[in-house]
């Protein structure tokens, strides 16, 4: 699967929520938008869902655009963006039912279906109780179940952990890796959680006031090592430079990690006093900009 977006940008009248945003997403596995609220993730998957409209730009997923040809970019698609509302007098199994024949599920295919998302989600204990009757936890289940009736090759999720506890969190993020090990899909999943975006993500992609400030999925080598202890002020590595220093810390940029051994022989040639050196926490260094 693969989807470009190509100088996407989001209006709702003065206020600007997605700004020129570019990216190519392809393949398998879980690509997660981390930032915090208001950073744009909700309206972004909005758009991929054909939800609201950009302002202007394109999103296309193998080719089509979703905003000429929704149905045809939907059926690849399966979603869960905000919190998710289902008719209360129905049970989950009536639901993901009425989910699998819109989806074209047919004949004894519709209960091996029910019974592969059941499992896959953990809902089986109670897909037989009306939906009204649901937690919040529970609900946010049967919403990724729904969401992969009919096994799209795509699957969107806005914040499935969102306003659970942490027991309900750290359940869905079984449920999450489940899906992962699974395998053959392409996950798109939001969260405002650091930790939540270390455990998961195949690929991290930071947004802040509309504009994305990181991707760790980028192709140009760069990477960030981290020297604890006191640098000698003279050092200047033939292949990096200094960009972060605080109390009895350096961090350094190299333009490549085939240069770390490098780097690492030079600092050690060097008058430094070095505790130790490790890789940068540079998503969480950027997350907290």
């Amino acid at each position: 699967m693969e989807i470009d977006i190509s100088s996407l940008s989001k209006s709702y009248g003065k206020i600007s929520a997605l700004k020129n945003i570019n990216l190519r997403i392809e393949g398998n596995g879980l690509v997660m938008f981390l930032g915090s609220n208001g950073a744009g993730k909700t309206t972004l998957f909005k758009i991929l869902t054909s939800i609201v409209r950009p302002s202007s730009g394109t999103v296309r997923v193998d080719g089509v655009s979703v905003d000429s040809d929704p149905k045809k970019v939907l059926s690849k698609i399966g979603s869960l963006v905000e919190e998710p509302e289902f008719y209360p007098y129905l049970t989950g199994k009536e639901l993901l039912e009425f989910t699998a024949r819109i989806r074209g599920v047919k004949g004894r295919d519709v209960e091996e279906e029910l019974e592969r998302v059941s499992r896959l989600t953990d809902i089986s204990d109670y897909i037989g109780r009306k939906s009204g009757e649901y937690s919040r936890g529970m609900k946010q289940r049967l919403g990724v179940a729904v969401a992969m009736v009919g096994n799209p090759g795509i699957l969107i999720l806005d914040e499935p952990t969102f306003g659970m506890d942490p027991g309900g969190m750290l359940e869905m993020r079984k449920v999450l890796k489940g899906m992962k090990m699974e395998g053959g899909r392409l996950i798109i999943m939001s969260t405002h959680l650091l930790e939540e975006a270390r455990e998961l993500a195949d690929r991290t992609i930071i947004l802040n006031k509309g504009v994305v400030s990181y991707d760790s999925g980028r192709k140009d080598g760069r990477v960030l090592v981290k020297v604890t202890g006191i640098i000698d002020p003279s050092f200047k590595p033939s292949n990096g430079t200094l960009v972060e220093s605080g109390e009895g810390y350096s961090t350094f940029e190299l333009s490549d990690k085939e240069f770390i051994p490098d780097f690492n022989r030079e600092l050690m040639k060097s008058n430094s006093r070095i505790v130790y050196i490790n890789p940068a926490d540079e998503l969480e260094k950027e997350f907290r900009k």
